[in-house]
Order: C-alpha cells, then sequence, then structure tokens
C-alpha cells in the first residue's frame, strides 16, 4: 500500500517525505492484530508537536488533500 502510494504520488508531482514511527499505534493497526487481511497505511501531514498543540504548513495540507483525492480516483 505504502508503495502504491509512493507511485501515486510521483506520478501526480504531490510532494511527499516518508517517516517511520516504531512506537506509534493505529486504528489500522487494532485492525490488523484483529486478523482481518487488509492493506493499512497512514498519510498525513507533517506536524510538529503531535498530539498537544500542532502545527503545519498550508501546502502540507494541500498535499495531502491532492494525495487522497488522488487515490480516490485511482483504479
Amino acid at each position: 500500500m505504502s508503495q502504491r502510494l509512493r507511485a501515486l504520488a510521483n506520478a501526480s508531482g504531490i510532494p511527499y517525505q516518508v517517516d517511520i514511527y516504531t512506537s506509534y499505534s493505529s486504528d489500522g493497526a487494532a485492525y490488523l492484530k484483529a486478523g482481518v487481511d487488509v492493506a493499512v497505511t497512514l498519510i498525513g501531514p507533517g506536524v510538529d508537536a503531535s498530539h498537544n498543540y500542532e502545527r503545519t504548513h498550508t501546502e502540507a495540507l494541500a498535499a495531502t488533500t491532492e494525495w487522497v483525492m488522488a487515490y480516490a480516483l485511482s483504479e
């Protein structure tokens, strides 16, 4: 799923940055632990001070929106 999203961003000219949080969990991770066979990945704008007073750039919000739309409209 991650490779597909990166390829889609590259083909669409959407800027992105890969980041890995080794101690992070998500609803998707819980879904996988429950035994559901589904592709899961997380995307979103980069933020500073996550889960507190979060700050980001409007460009990051726009790129994330473009990325979600490109995925939704892809085959």
